[in-house]
């Protein structure tokens, strides 16, 4: 199989020569600035102009310097993976919103790794990002990456399918999912780009095409060389059609955005009650490990108390909005279960969700 036991974390690399420049670069840096301090001490006769110039040329050193760096650091790597489990590696997207910097990169990639095959579970949110993950997948294997799941279509874990269209990997997707996916993508790519400062060509909409993905309703087991995996849909619950990965080798699920760990699970295009039924009574192999969308492994029932917990307090929250005839700034102030304040970002994703699902929550209740 030829996997590398690279370790690793979420982060960037500066590699021995780019460490080297830096020694040298903080060593010329201090050396200089003792200098300027040293001429200004013993010459009487020096003016401030002269001094001035001096430190400007620091100033723009450091600059020009940092930016170099910056320069070589990305040309170099900015993705790391972890083998959490045997075969089975993990990038951690960023536990924060989305923003220039990350470029959508927020949640978690996965890759598992067989003797003749590998399979990805989602594709990040540009083709940048997927060639950049398929690139440090092939670090650990030489095998060709045959497969690709897309949980589902949000641009944080489906934007990146082109550059595996390109590399003639067969991709799998919930049929439904993928209509919204062509429908809503553009629009909502042009908004990240627009503002949160994503780049223009992340995607390209129209090299994606039906012929290109294979729909799954139901389920399917892939075999990857001395490693099975099944594909399964869970259908509707945190969008339209939830596809999970099993690895029976290591008992794993890995299950998008069906959980989010350490955060408030994003909900806008959920069923939340019909979520909240997956959670209690599909995930039915046994399991050791389940890899969130977003957030650290899971390693017991206890794990999914972030989700479930969190879900349960919207749809109780929407209930009584609905029976009370409160608005959504009354929403607001309902209290807070003690259980769930630590979730991150849990004000904002609430923000993002509650009207449209009020709204579906008034069709369903009410009327």
């Amino acid at each position: 199989m030829g996997i590398k036991n690279i370790s690793g974390g979420t982060g960037i690399i500066i590699d021995s020569k780019n460490e080297n420049r830096l020694r040298n670069f903080i060593e010329f840096l201090l050396f200089d600035t003792f200098m300027v301090f040293f001429i200004i001490l013993k010459t009487k006769y020096l003016n401030f102009f002269m001094i001035a110039f001096f430190f400007k040329i620091n100033i723009v050193t450091v600059f020009l310097f940092f930016l170099f760096i910056n320069y070589s650091i990305a040309e170099n790597n900015d993705i790391l993976l972890n083998e959490i489990l045997p075969g089975i590696l993990v990038y951690n997207g960023k536990n924060e919103e989305q923003n220039e910097i990350n470029q959508g990169a927020i949640a978690n990639k996965i890759a598992i790794i067989g003797n003749k095959a590998i399979l990805v579970y989602d594709s990040g949110p540009s083709k940048n990002f997927a060639e950049s993950f398929m690139k440090e997948v092939r670090k650990y294997s030489d095998n060709p990456i045959k497969y690709l799941v897309v949980s589902h279509r949000h641009f944080d874990h489906a934007y990146g399918i082109e550059a595996y269209i390109h590399n003639k990997t067969t991709i799998y997707m919930d049929k439904t999912e993928y209509f919204y996916f062509k429908k809503e993508g553009p629009l909502i790519n042009q908004l990240l780009i627009k503002n949160f400062g994503f780049n223009e060509n992340n995607i390209d909409f129209s090299n994606i095409s039906e012929k290109n993905i294979n729909f799954i309703n139901n389920k399917l087991e892939l075999d990857l060389g001395n490693r099975k995996v099944l594909v399964e849909n869970m259908g509707i619950a945190h969008t339209k059609g939830d596809l999970v990965v099993y690895d029976y080798n290591t008992k794993t699920y890995l299950m998008g955005d069906l959980i989010f760990k350490g955060r408030a699970a994003a909900f806008s295009d959920a069923d939340i009650p019909l979520w909240i039924n997956v959670l209690k009574n599909k995930l039915v192999l046994p399991w050791h490990f389940l890899i969130p969308g977003h957030g650290t492994t899971i390693r017991n029932e206890a794990g999914l108390n972030d989700t479930k917990k969190w879900l349960l307090f919207l749809d109780k929250s929407l209930k009584r909005a609905i029976s009370q005839g409160d608005m959504i700034s009354e929403i607001f102030q309902y209290p807070i279960p003690k259980e769930i304040e630590h979730l991150k970002m849990r004000s904002l994703t609430l923000r993002q969700g509650i009207k449209k699902q009020l709204s579906i929550y008034r069709k369903k209740y009410i009327e």
